[in-house]
């Protein structure tokens, strides 16, 4: 399993997954922040793991400034993002988030500047801490990490012969 732990984890989460397929001298040249952010008062117990005190739902935008495009096609940066969202984003279809949306800009005849832009929603969780920062409800809180849960193996039985498939790392 692995974990983000911070807010904005979707966006830390997605620019440690752009890092991971651009080349090396692209990585100083990859940026990443949030923009016109909201937060939603919707207050609820989440049991053991705390309580939501909100949402926060922002706009996160991505640049890579003179992208090599012709040693990186461009579609494959925005595949990862495709890919990277539908399988880590379970709260696109609750708030309605609209697609990703992005622009290419060429520079010359070797490089082009990269924007991504695509809205998030995630929730803002507290957890209990005697003498934490944040008072609600009576009570001390902090603000909780948030895991991005990822399969590094799966078992799975297929048909009624008992086969049984192993699976390795995601």
């Amino acid at each position: 399993m692995n974990e983000q732990q911070a807010q904005g984890y979707f966006l830390q989460a997605l620019h440690a997954e752009l890092l991971r397929v651009l080349p090396p001298k692209c990585h100083k040249r990859l940026d990443s922040w949030m923009e016109n952010g909201t937060i939603k008062l919707e207050p609820k117990n989440m049991g053991p793991t705390g309580s939501n005190v909100g949402w926060l739902t922002y706009q996160a935008v991505f640049t890579v400034e003179q992208l090599p495009f012709r040693d990186l096609d461009p579609a494959i940066l925005l595949a990862v993002v495709a890919a990277w969202v539908q399988e880590h984003d379970d709260y696109r279809e609750d708030f309605e988030l609209p697609d990703p949306e992005y622009a290419v800009t060429p520079n010359d005849e070797q490089t082009a500047d990269l924007e991504i832009q695509l809205a998030f929603a995630e929730p803002l969780r507290l957890i209990e801490q005697i003498n934490g920062p944040i008072h609600w409800l009576g009570k001390c809180w902090q603000v909780a990490p948030y895991a991005i849960w990822v399969a590094e193996q799966i078992d799975l039985q297929v048909g009624n012969a008992g086969h049984h498939l192993v699976g390795g790392p995601a």
